[in-house]
């Protein structure tokens, strides 16, 4: 019986609550469009970084680095930087690809004969090398670095290197991302904390009667939480629904910049449990802040009388 009671009022606070906030149209509509905009910049934000990872995560299947030896480099000179490429565990495949084998390749890909013009093979000896696809960005830079420092080796070059470039993007985004979701969250607080207690003091006789006759501080603290509870559900409906119209408005504009480069950005939305973290966390912030503004309340009251 006593749990039916409990549970009753708790219904009942609840009902209240989005009553008085139904009852204020104007006052909620223009609340809940602040928090919801607060909200959708971070939130399309974390939409865009994880899309990006799926195309971060295509690129890094197969990066290669190709280590051209000096073009007097003898077979002896070869050998040991092939050997040294071998035992080298960060590399998936070595792939050597000698002088003549580079001549033959250029001869295939020319529409004229061109070699017979040239007084000798002017190509070096090249290793086209695979790293392993676990490596991180810093690790791929170090790994390039020690190619270029291997005996008789001329140069190399990396076919990833912008796509570091977008690593660093992604990096830079990801921290914007929470710096924005740690100070937003604290805002979400404080506008929870002062729009309660804007109705506290809007109800202050109520309130200051209802304590008189002793009810307890939970049973007047309950619709305000309840108020804060539908603020922040009614705040995400809301981020949500412009989180979709922003996601619809710009990833054709994002898809014509990105063709081009053969990126194909696989966008998507919340998922069921992304969303539901969402909610959580806004309306437990809501509910911090509401529960903050009427233990405020209830000990000014206290040390009034």
């Amino acid at each position: 019986m006593n749990l039916i009671h409990y549970v009753s009022l708790h219904v009942e606070s609840a009902r209240t609550a989005l009553r008085q906030q139904l009852g204020q149209p104007v006052g909620t509509l223009l609340t809940l469009l602040m928090l919801a905009v607060a909200m959708t910049l971070p939130l399309f934000l974390y939409l865009g970084v994880q899309s990006g990872q799926s195309v971060l995560g295509r690129l890094n299947e197969s990066p290669q680095i190709t280590v051209y030896m000096e073009p007097d480099a003898a077979k002896a000179d070869t050998d040991t930087v092939q050997s040294l490429l071998l035992r080298d565990k960060r590399l998936e495949r070595v792939r050597f690809i000698g002088k003549q084998q580079g001549l033959a390749e250029l001869q295939a890909n020319l529409e004229q004969d061109l070699v017979s013009m040239l007084d000798g093979n002017p190509l070096p000896d090249v290793f086209v090398v695979t790293p392993d696809a676990a490596l991180a960005p810093d690790a791929m830079q170090a790994l390039y670095q020690d190619m270029v420092k291997l005996p008789m080796v001329e140069s190399a070059t990396m076919d990833t290197e912008w796509m570091q470039t977008l690593y660093r993007i992604n990096e830079f985004l990801r921290k914007i991302l929470w710096f924005l979701a740690v100070t937003l969250g604290m805002a979400f607080v404080l506008v929870s904390h002062n729009t309660i207690r804007l109705q506290i003091l809007s109800r202050k006789e109520e309130i200051e009667i209802t304590k008189l006759l002793g009810a307890p501080a939970s049973f007047i603290r309950r619709p305000f939480l309840y108020q804060a509870v539908w603020q922040g559900i009614l705040s995400v409906a809301v981020s949500l629904g412009l989180c979709a119209w922003l996601l619809n408005a710009v990833y054709p504009l994002a898809d014509a910049i990105f063709e081009p480069y053969g990126i194909n950005i696989g966008w998507r939305f919340f998922t069921f449990g992304e969303t539901a973290l969402v909610l959580c966390t806004v309306v437990a912030l809501g509910i911090f802040g509401a529960w903050l503004a009427t233990t405020q309340y209830l000990l000014w009251f206290r040390a009034k009388k």
